[in-house]
C-alpha cells in the first residue's frame, strides 16, 4: 500500500455526532501516512471533511498533481490551509467544483492559483457560486498559469462584462484549449427562464472579442435551459 500513487474516495454516509466524524477523519487520515508515493487525491462528497482540511493535510508525504474535492461544504479557513500546505506546489489538476464559495472572501482563491500557476494545466470551478467579484480578484492569477489546458467554471453567478474579461485575460495563456464557462446572468428571466434574443446578441458580442483578440479559440457556454445544455463560440483565422 505504501507504493500507491491515486487515491479515491467515494460518498460515504457520516453520522452527524462530532466524536464520530473526528474519529472518521483520523481513520482516513491516518492512511495518509503511510502512503509515501501519494500524487493523486480524489475526494468526493466527503462530508466530514469540513473545517478538518488541515489535518489530512499535515498527513500528506509527498507533493500532489492532482487534488480533487468535490460536492461538499468547506470553510474559508479549509481553502486557506489548501493554499499554504508544501504538497500542492506541484499540483497540475485541480477540482473544487460544488464547493459552495459565494460567501467567501474574493482573495482567497487568488492566493491558491498564485501558489500553483507554475503546474497548473487543469482548473475546474464549477457550480461553486462564484460572484463577479470572487472572479475579478482572481483572474490575474488565473492569466499568469502558463501552463493550463482547460479551465471550466460552469455554474457560477457571472454577468457579461465579467465573461467578457475572463475572456481578455485567458486570451494570453499559450496552451489553453478547453474552456467552458457559463451563460451569464443576464440571459435569463428572474425565474431562470432562458431569454433567447438576449442570448443570441450575447453570443455575437463574445465572437466579436474573439475576432478582436485576434487568436483561433472555441469556447463552450453552458446553459441552464431543458431543452439544450451548451453551446459552442468558435473562432479561426
Amino acid at each position: 500500500m505504501c507504493n500507491l500513487q491515486r487515491f479515491v474516495l467515494l460518498p460515504i454516509q457520516v453520522s452527524a455526532f462530532k466524536k464520530q466524524e473526528e474519529h472518521h477523519i483520523v481513520q482516513i487520515t491516518s492512511q495518509f501516512l503511510r502512503l509515501d508515493h501519494l500524487r493523486d487525491l480524489h475526494l468526493e462528497s466527503p462530508s466530514f471533511l469540513e473545517g478538518c482540511l488541515d489535518q489530512m493535510l499535515r498527513c500528506l508525504k509527498s507533493p500532489l498533481g492532482c487534488l480533487s474535492i468535490t460536492k461538499c461544504r468547506l470553510t474559508e479557513s479549509d481553502l486557506t490551509h489548501v493554499s499554504q500546505s508544501p504538497d500542492i506546489s506541484q499540483l497540475k489538476s485541480l477540482d473544487l467544483s460544488g464547493v459552495p464559495m459565494t460567501d467567501f472572501r474574493p482573495e482567497l482563491l487568488q492566493v491558491l492559483l498564485e501558489k500553483v500557476a507554475a503546474t497548473l494545466q487543469e482548473v475546474d470551478l464549477d457550480a461553486c457560486g462564484i460572484t463577479d467579484s470572487q472572479l475579478e480578484a482572481f483572474l490575474p492569477a488565473l492569466s499568469r498559469c502558463s501552463q493550463l489546458r482547460a479551465v471550466s467554471l460552469c455554474g457560477n453567478l457571472l454577468s457579461t462584462a465579467v465573461l467578457e474579461k475572463l475572456l481578455r485575460h485567458t486570451a494570453v495563456l499559450p496552451c489553453l484549449r478547453q474552456e467552458r464557462y457559463p451563460a451569464p446572468q443576464e440571459s435569463y428571466r428572474p425565474r431562470g427562464v432562458l431569454l433567447e434574443a438576449r442570448l443570441a446578441r450575447l453570443r455575437a458580442q463574445l465572437l466579436e472579442i474573439l475576432r478582436d483578440l485576434g487568436r483561433p479559440r472555441i469556447i463552450w457556454i453552458s446553459l441552464r435551459s431543458l431543452t439544450r445544455n451548451h453551446f459552442s463560440i468558435s473562432f479561426s483565422r
